[in-house]
């Protein structure tokens, strides 16, 4: 995890830590992705904004480690890949919505499957994202799913 400091190349208001880089220090996401070389892109961008990141490669895995998570650490916000052998993302996000519906989630597949990211929409995902994804929309949809809606986006 990378923690937001007073260097001039980890702020992008050159040398001030913001109240945002402030706050995500303290937020915990999942990445639920089979794919290594996309969970371990994602899971970079998202330490490079100061969360703390953990992943796992399965939606079995995923689920568990959010329920085993709730008492110590509780996870703010997990990125679900829809297109996963197995337990479905669109099943992951199911029992995310019905046993976890603190946990905000953000789901992520192709652009081939965009149908079935507005479905998820529809079942509860709060925002979504097409691979392979720009940095930049990346932390647009995280200051405003994981931040913003927590209040503490100023």
């Amino acid at each position: 995890m990378q923690l937001a400091t007073s260097d001039p190349r980890a702020s992008p208001n050159k040398g001030t830590v913001t109240m945002i880089e402030q706050a995500v220090v303290k937020r915990r996401i999942l990445v639920i992705d089979e794919d290594a070389e996309s969970r371990n892109a994602l899971s970079h961008q998202l330490g490079v904004l100061s969360f703390e990141v953990t992943t796992e490669d399965n939606g079995v895995s995923g689920l568990a480690r959010v329920a085993h998570g709730l008492d110590s650490a509780p996870f703010h916000g997990l990125f679900l890949e829809l297109d996963m052998k197995g337990l479905g993302g669109m099943a992951v996000l199911q029992e995310m919505v019905d046993r976890f519906p603190s946990v905000a989630v953000i789901v992520m597949s192709d652009a081939k499957n965009i149908g079935k990211l507005r479905r998820a929409m529809k079942v509860g995902a709060k925002e979504y994202l097409v691979k392979p994804f720009d940095p930049e929309l990346v932390r647009r949809k995280c200051l405003s799913v994981f931040l913003e809606e927590k209040g503490l986006e100023s």
